[in-house]
This record gives structure tokens, C-alpha cells and sequence, in this order.
């Protein structure tokens, strides 16, 4: 392994933190609802990975399969509803 590999990575508090411009930022109306929901579905697709690893991990075939379908079902939701707030149209899916 290379010697790069080893060196550990230090958190600098000098750099500065992460900003959007203005032109970045999500406007306030009819689409705050739609986010919200955007919010709460990706949270629960980071809490299904989650299920879906410890399943794998103490080999319960059953509980990873059940975690795979949930996952599988709220990231079609998810891409549907990205899919509708960037393109108004929720028949057009990035799913192929």
C-alpha cells in the first residue's frame, strides 16, 4: 500500500464552511411542500440502506429482503418526485 494511503486526513477549522449563492437557493412556495416530503423520503431511503446493511451483516436473509423491497420502493418514489420538481412532469423518470 502506498505510503499516501497512510497519512490521516486532519479536520481544518480554518477552512471556510460551504455556501450557496443566492441563485442556489430554493424559492418559498407551492414546491415547500414537495421538498419536505423530498427531505423525509431521502432520510428514509438512508434509514433502509442502514436496515438493509445490519441485516446482511448478521446474515438474516429474510429482514435484508424486506429492507431491499422498502428501499427499493421509496427510491422510485423518491426519483418520481425529484423527476416532478425539476422537470414538472412526473411521467419523465431517470430511471432506465
Amino acid at each position: 500500500m502506498s505510503t499516501r494511503h497512510n497519512n490521516r486526513r486532519r479536520f481544518d477549522a480554518d477552512l471556510p464552511e460551504f455556501t450557496t449563492s443566492e441563485g442556489d437557493q430554493p424559492t418559498p412556495g407551492a414546491n415547500d411542500d414537495a421538498m419536505r416530503v423530498l427531505q423525509r423520503g431521502s432520510e428514509a431511503i438512508v434509514r433502509l440502506a442502514t436496515q438493509a446493511h445490519a441485516a446482511v451483516a448478521r446474515s438474516d436473509e429474510a429482514a435484508a429482503q424486506a429492507a431491499r423491497q422498502s428501499l427499493e420502493t421509496q427510491l422510485t418514489f423518491t426519483t418520481a418526485l425529484i423527476d416532478e420538481l425539476l422537470f414538472g412532469a412526473p411521467e419523465r423518470s431517470t430511471l432506465h
